[in-house]
């Protein structure tokens, strides 16, 4: 019963066309999921990683609720599947889901579509709670037939069974303008085990700089009345784009740059800035193909504001370092 009502879901899900859609059908997998998950998810067991703070598996839990995000990636790991499936039909294909939480929100919906010898499930977490959830979800929905492995493990550290060769690998363990969570750490690990012609789901995460009027700018947000800013996003008209920062795809991943700090060049603030007072980073994710996150659009992708130029006044110049060697974070230098 669970099975087919889990299959009808996403099913809607990737057949969703508007924001509507998207936000209802996301709505439904959460109550899905908090109906038949019967383990204690707890709120205590974030932990400290090298590379940076690894949600409790209920923080993780409630991601499922960021309801664009949730219905992109699925959207975008079932369009990969499909893909991989054609490019392959003689075989199966090895996925490796590394930060699954406690709902492995990301593959397990998308299993009843495909015949049970066709995937191999790799999932990995921290968290023993999210990885006990996963085998209690595998059990009750009915999934057991087919070939999923639980690992405990960190996965900034995790090296693959030498059997076993990657064809999907998917991380979303991200916090906006890739702050505290440890998505780069992750994802420069497993690209390296990555063979050439593997998918990396995000497929691109893009990190703009510009100067704006950080408050004027669409930021998501949880209200009284649930989530606000799907419909009423409009970007700030002065907003000055000044550089892509970086990007972050499989190749830039799988360079040999053990390097965890990121500099930018030196840019010139504005003499007048009134209409664009403040330094903010912005996030764009390209999940696969042309399935993508754009500003605001998830709570993943809302801007950063890194500083205000009312602060930098004695200042002509502006460098902005990303260091994720512990707890992922921004912070700049100044030039007279």
């Amino acid at each position: 019963m669970y099975k087919q009502e889990l299959t009808f879901i996403v099913k809607s899900i990737i057949a969703s066309n508007t924001v509507d859609e998207h936000i209802r059908c996301a709505g439904e997998l959460s109550g899905f999921y908090k109906k038949v998950t019967k383990i204690f998810i707890s709120e205590s067991n974030e932990t400290f990683v090298k590379g940076g703070i690894a949600l409790s598996s209920s923080e993780a839990a409630d991601c499922v609720d960021d309801s664009l995000r949730t219905v992109f990636f699925i959207k975008g790991i079932y369009k990969a599947l499909t893909k991989l499936s054609i490019d392959f039909p003689e075989r199966s294909i090895n996925v490796l889901y590394a930060g699954c939480g406690p709902y492995a929100t990301l593959i397990l919906p998308l299993l009843p579509l495909f015949n049970k010898e066709k995937i191999n499930a790799l999932l990995l977490d921290i968290n023993i709670e999210s990885i006990a959830s996963v085998q209690q979800l595998v059990s009750v929905i009915g999934l057991e037939e087919y070939n999923i492995h639980l690992v405990e493990t960190n996965a900034i550290t995790y090296t693959k069974p030498v059997d076993f060769t990657i064809d999907l690998a998917i991380s979303e363990t991200m916090h906006y303008a890739l702050t505290r969570e440890p998505q780069v750490a992750i994802m420069r690990n497993i690209t390296r085990q990555l063979a050439s012609d593997a998918i990396l789901i995000p497929e691109e995460i893009s990190i703009d700089l510009a100067y704006t009027f950080f408050d004027y700018e669409p930021y998501l947000k949880y209200t009284t009345d649930g989530i606000k800013g799907y419909k009423e996003m409009q970007p700030y008209p002065d907003n000055v784009f000044v550089d892509r920062l970086f990007t972050i795809n499989k190749e830039h991943c799988g360079r040999e740059n053990h390097n965890s700090k990121l500099e930018s060049s030196f840019y010139d603030l504005p003499e007048n800035f009134s209409n664009h007072p403040d330094i903010a980073i912005f996030t764009e994710l390209k999940i696969f193909e042309d399935i993508t996150l754009r500003t605001a659009e998830s709570f993943i992708t809302n801007p950063y504001c890194l500083v205000s130029m009312y602060n930098l006044r004695d200042y002509s110049k502006i460098q902005l370092v990303y260091d994720f060697s512990e707890i992922p974070q921004w912070s700049y230098s100044l030039k007279k």
